[in-house]
């Protein structure tokens, strides 16, 4: 797939595509994945003299609009959470290992263990799933390199002549929409600077999975990201002085999300027509720490 098959729609575009509630790979990932049962690709490694543990925690989504679903038409998740342990490596960088858990569609479970490789402040650099395309059965894993003006992904299998390469160019700050991806959303506001007053352009990736003659789509939304200051939430059971911020991309709600002052995703909620949604969107469900982080 070259990068001309990824279509691009601009904030004042007429197009849009379905809605997608809370934008994972998986990746930190592509949902609507066929993997059920224990978590595939193996049990989590322990710690190692090359490593150090500095975090574990989990996100869950809580969404009573769309009868409990999040996602884009046909790949919606139900009950989703994603549990994760943070690890310090080499040059200050981190690695984090986790499993996804969600129904898709609802009543058919999944979870995929899945590893993410971070900056050393916590902004996306390749991301690893073990599962399957929807519509590929020789693929897997699927990992993506997050480069500099480029996002590539892979869809892995056996026979690297049908592997398919997912490149899509992109000019500006960006993460990822769709799938769901905590640590994607909370690396895209390291990317983008704190200033009030001024908005951030920011591309957001969403990569779909619409039938067996396309198994694999990338669209990519710009938007402006902006800092609206600081602001003591509530997350994991702890207080936290968190800076928020606000992102409206086409055809789209307004997204805020908050963030802990290290770049850790607390909070993301999507507006709603109805009085309660702040209280819904994705959020930092379970967190324990060394002291530093």
């Amino acid at each position: 797939m070259s990068p001309s098959d990824s279509p691009r729609l601009t904030a004042t575009s007429k197009s849009a595509i379905r809605t997608l509630i809370l934008c994972a790979f998986l990746l930190s990932s592509f949902p609507g994945i066929v993997a059920t049962g224990l978590a595939i690709g193996g049990p989590l490694p322990q710690e190692t003299a090359d490593r150090t543990k500095v975090a574990e925690g989990e996100y869950t989504i809580n969404e009573h609009h769309n009868s409990g679903a999040a996602g884009p038409f046909q790949e919606e998740v139900y009950n989703f959470h994603e549990s994760w342990t943070l690890w310090r490596v080499d040059k200050g960088q981190y690695e984090v290992e986790g499993v996804r858990n969600f129904e898709s569609p609802r009543d058919e479970p999944h979870s995929n263990r899945f590893v993410v490789e971070l900056s050393r402040d916590l902004t996306l650099l390749r991301a690893t799933e073990f599962t399957k395309l929807k519509w590929v059965p020789d693929s897997g894993p699927l990992s993506c390199e997050f480069l500099p003006t480029q996002l590539d992904c892979s869809s892995g299998g056996s026979d690297p002549k049908r592997e398919i390469k997912l490149r899509t160019p992109l000019d500006k700050p960006y993460g990822l929409l769709w799938p769901i991806s905590p640590f994607s959303f909370g690396g895209i506001t390291r990317e983008v600077e704190r200033d009030p007053a001024r908005a951030t352009p920011v591309d957001l990736v969403a990569i779909e999975q619409p039938g067996m003659a396309t198994p694999v789509r990338a669209t990519v939304l710009e938007g402006p990201i902006q800092y609206l200051g600081d602001e003591n939430i509530e997350a994991a059971g702890r207080k936290w002085h968190a800076h928020k911020f606000s992102l409206k991309i086409a055809a789209r709600p307004q997204y805020l999300i908050w963030t802990s002052p290290k770049g850790l995703l607390l909070a993301l909620a999507i507006e709603h027509e109805h009085k309660d949604w702040p209280d819904e969107g994705m959020r930092l469900e379970r967190f324990e720490s060394a002291k530093e982080f």
